[in-house]
């Protein structure tokens, strides 16, 4: 047990240069929990909902400059709204734009991170919806040596949800998360 602490206190202790340079690559996922209220309109009637779910997120970007990166984000989503009975899942992708700012051999750097994503629900196995969110989320990341980091984000998120059941019903979606990521950053 002392040899592992000491190792530890040896690991955190050392100089750190992070690899969120230029040429680098970024592999990793957010896992995040959230709360929502939507906003339902269809030919003149509104109703409003609220619900709960998870996204499952991952990605691979290429940092274009010392702490910039762009890349690619798949997701996964399941959704509960409150009383309806009817859960659904869905998936999407899209671009995103993510910024450091501190300097790069800061053990804690805090980053900012922008997407927008494009998808389809699901729901009894039918396809249900047509999504298009845009998300900003910000927090710290917190290397465990040069290549390996955890971050803990707050995020926002924005979107608007196109029915195709036929009725022709669209839903804005305001979302705040609390998420938890894990990254790779691979040396060029």
């Amino acid at each position: 047990m002392k040899t592992l602490f000491f190792f530890l206190v040896l690991a955190t202790s050392l100089s750190l240069n992070a690899q969120i340079t230029k040429g680098n690559w970024l592999v990793g996922g957010n896992f995040r929990f959230y709360s929502e209220n939507s906003e339902n309109t269809s030919n003149d009637f509104t109703t409003t909902q609220k619900g709960f779910g998870f996204n499952l997120s991952s990605n691979l970007g290429y940092f274009l400059k010392d702490r910039l990166a762009i890349g690619l984000v798949p997701t996964f989503g399941y959704g509960n709204p409150e009383g309806s009975g009817n859960s659904g899942y869905g998936f999407g992708i899209g671009p995103f734009a993510r910024y450091y700012f501190l300097e790069t051999d800061k053990r804690i750097n805090i980053f900012s991170h922008l997407e927008y994503q494009f998808g389809n629900g699901y729901s009894n196995g039918d396809k249900v919806t047509e999504n298009r969110n845009f998300n900003i989320k910000a927090g710290p990341s917190i290397f465990f040596n040069s290549s390996v980091a955890i971050e803990i984000t707050l995020e926002y998120a924005y979107g608007k949800v196109t029915s195709l059941s036929g009725i022709g019903s669209e839903s804005k979606i305001n979302n705040f998360n609390i998420g938890i990521g894990f990254q790779i950053h691979l040396e060029k």
